[in-house]
């Protein structure tokens, strides 16, 4: 068993892997947790890290306090990309100062918080498809619905003008790039969001709102607990986050069950099935093909390999929510699943903030389109992104 642990293989495969359009399981993935769990990869950047695709691992490596996410983000470590855009936000940090932002934030994320937002988010769900209904068809799906409706609910939240929609989606975008963008241009993109943010915190400090941002300002000012940096990293990471996922993973629920119309005439004469369809189509979708980058801090036996000091481990959240140890029949899209174990939104320390949000917005977005369009096909192939560290639809053209 020693001589084995201390394995390690002479195979180095690159990653990201080449891109498919589509959000169904990766072949590559499945032959990986069949035959090399914890694989040598070369990432974009040059640098060398292992990549662990299995449900038990994946949850061991968010969880165990051994894989460092700061020091994939600071010092001289591995990186996925040369360019490292968030240093100092949340996602970039281990406790005790993950624990610290989290407690400022967490409070206006509630699972309360979210459901007293429902009814809202059901409106504006409302009132987008019924300015769709008149338009000319095929209509974009994602122009007119998956991509507005987070974007208003996130700017709400924060106190953002809805009407700057297409600067923040663009530079979402950049903050995902792994290869869509030269390094310069995701740097930026970032410069500009921050110039962005600086403006409107400027704006927030001398009028204050019943906003999360006045609420994070508050939080710097009154006692300093968050820096500058800090302040201006969580804006980035509640836009990105809160906005560009939730976007994203709407629109491939909605290609997925457009995919088989049965799926979707299904869950338009039982609409009770939606919340749970909900979480099995985040478990099945392989949209997040990536994951946030992690460090041995000491070397740690990982299956069959050691792991060694410094060294960068990649968990794949796509991958282990398709793991055949921990869902029968993983490669089946069944919207009556009773799922209680994907790892959609994390796990561990870094598990989603926005995570009750997001299922909010992702049930009252498929609730609303059902009912007011239950013919709803889709007019025509989808448009993908491509070199993100995830996978969407660009655009999703579709009739009624």
């Amino acid at each position: 068993m020693e001589h084995r642990r201390r394995r390690r293989t002479g195979e180095i495969r690159s990653f990201p892997f080449p891109h498919r359009d589509g959000l169904d399981p990766l072949p590559e993935f499945a032959r990986l947790r069949r035959d090399e769990p914890v694989a040598r990869i070369r990432l974009p950047s040059g640098d060398l890290a292992w990549l662990v695709t299995r449900h038990a691992d994946v949850r061991r490596v968010l969880s165990d306090p051994r894989f460092s996410r700061a020091r994939a983000t600071r010092g001289d470590g591995p990186r996925v990309n040369r360019t490292t855009t968030l240093p100092n936000s949340i996602l970039a940090a281990d406790p005790p100062d993950h624990t610290r932002l989290r407690k400022l934030v967490a409070p206006a994320l509630t699972g309360r918080r979210a459901e007293a937002m429902r009814r809202d988010i059901a409106a504006l769900a409302g009132e987008l498809l019924a300015r769709l209904a008149p338009l000319p068809r095929p209509a974009d799906l994602v122009t007119h619905f998956t991509r507005p409706l987070p974007l208003a609910v996130i700017c709400d939240l924060l106190g953002t003008p809805r009407s700057d929609g297409e600067l923040l989606d663009g530079w979402c975008d950049a903050l995902r790039s792994v290869t869509a963008m030269a390094d310069a241009r995701v740097m930026s993109a970032v410069d500009e969001m921050t110039g962005y943010l600086t403006g409107l915190l400027r704006t927030k400090r001398a009028h204050p709102d019943d906003d999360l941002l006045s609420a994070l300002i508050a939080a710097r000012d009154d006692g300093d607990r968050l820096s500058e940096e800090e302040l201006l990293s969580f804006c980035v990471v509640l836009l990105s986050g809160g906005y560009g996922t939730t976007a994203n993973r709407l629109a491939g629920m909605v290609h997925l069950l457009l995919a088989e119309p049965a799926r979707y005439e299904r869950l338009c004469r039982e609409p009770e099935l939606i919340p749970g369809a909900v979480e099995e189509l985040l478990r099945y979708a392989q949209s997040t093909v990536s994951g946030n980058l992690r460090v041995a801090e000491e070397d740690v036996a990982l299956g069959d390999v050691i792991i060694r000091e410094g060294e960068g481990v990649l968990a794949v959240l796509a991958s282990a929510n398709h793991d055949e140890r921990a869902f029968p029949q993983p490669d089946l899209l069944d919207l009556t699943r009773e799922v209680r174990s994907h790892l959609s939104f994390g796990h561990g320390a870094h598990f989603c903030v926005g995570a009750q949000l997001a299922r909010v917005q992702l049930q009252e977005a498929l609730a609303g389109l059902t009912r007011a369009f239950p013919t709803l096909y889709a007019a025509g192939p989808a448009v993908w992104k491509r070199g993100l560290s995830s996978r969407s639809p660009r655009s999703l053209p579709v009739g009624w």
